[in-house]
């Protein structure tokens, strides 16, 4: 499993304390800058779930803790559009959720050509193992 692309399908999917734990494997393996990308990511995530399970205070902390983590690795990182995501947590953020969309993680042309393999063979796997 590519635990990378796995937390990308999740977080899209609002699977947001699921993609944490896909980019905790990551983070536990990488070096710099990547840890800190993986660190800033997982707090965004941890963020979403707070404001899903209707905490706004948690949504602010979590997102207070991730922010500098995503700023600080650049506009891109493994084909992740940084700066889109800040944005698009920061808006949401600020509006405390709705009427401010969900956000979502946008890819670059290469790693949306992996990611769009990687979720047609997770389709394809879910199929087998559901007729079994």
């Amino acid at each position: 499993m590519d635990h990378h692309l796995e937390g990308i399908r999740l977080f899209n999917n609002g699977e947001f304390w699921h993609a944490h734990e896909q980019w905790e494997i990551c983070w536990l393996a990488a070096a710099q800058p990547e840890a800190t990308f993986y660190k800033g990511i997982i707090q965004a995530a941890a963020a979403l779930e707070q404001w899903r399970r209707g905490n706004l205070r948690g949504l602010r902390l979590n997102y207070a803790k991730s922010r500098p983590k995503l700023v600080a690795v650049g506009p891109s990182m493994r084909g992740l559009d940084v700066t889109a995501l800040i944005k698009a947590m920061d808006r949401f953020v600020v509006q405390g959720g709705p009427p401010a969309p969900l956000p979502q993680i946008m890819l670059d042309p290469p790693a949306l050509a992996r990611f769009e393999s990687y979720t047609r063979s997770y389709a394809v796997l879910r199929m087998v193992h559901a007729s079994d």
